[in-house]
């Protein structure tokens, strides 16, 4: 091979190198879009906790599960049980929650109301909780799910078994 081959190799497996590697000059200068994030930025643990235990529940010691620790605050009587978990990689990034009001007998809203409403004043990055709120007490009779700032809520279930969830829009959960 001579030298004259040798440099035009050399070139072109360094052009298809730099094509392969995205680095043609068609591609685009428009910078990508902002990933959402995994975590509720502003919201800590310990605001939960507090938050659960104020409403009357026990919180235990939160356990960690793969890479996650699972935070779990429980009450109950005979006719209701109130269980708020929620997951998170470290106490300030808190990627989850779960809360579950279950009703026996004549199911009311003044039993679930008080943690629902708690859910949905959280202050996190972008929160807005008079629409939370609002959000909130029209999805309790027609459940479903919508966002604010970076949380995604979803309410499910009806009055004899009420889910409320709430995770970080660019969460895996």
């Amino acid at each position: 091979m001579t030298m004259h081959s040798r440099a035009l190799c050399t070139m072109a497996c360094l052009a298809l190198v730099t094509l392969a590697c995205g680095g043609g000059k068609g591609e685009s200068t428009l910078p990508a879009a902002p990933l959402a994030p995994d975590h509720l930025s502003g919201l800590h643990a310990s605001d939960l906790t507090k938050g659960f235990r104020e409403r009357g529940l026990t919180c235990k010691d939160p356990v960690l599960e793969k890479d996650f620790w699972h935070y779990v605050c429980e009450s109950s009587t005979p006719l209701v049980q109130y269980r708020g978990e929620f997951y998170a990689k470290v106490p300030g990034r808190v990627e989850y929650i779960r809360v579950l009001v279950a009703q026996s007998g004549a199911a009311k809203i003044e039993v679930a109301a008080p943690l629902l409403a708690f859910l949905a004043n959280l202050r996190y990055e972008g929160a807005d909780p008079d629409t939370a709120r609002a959000w909130v007490e029209q999805a309790v009779e027609a459940p479903g799910q919508t966002e604010f700032g970076i949380a995604k809520f979803k309410v499910s279930g009806d009055l004899t078994r009420l889910v409320f969830e709430v995770k970080a829009a660019g969460s895996e959960w």
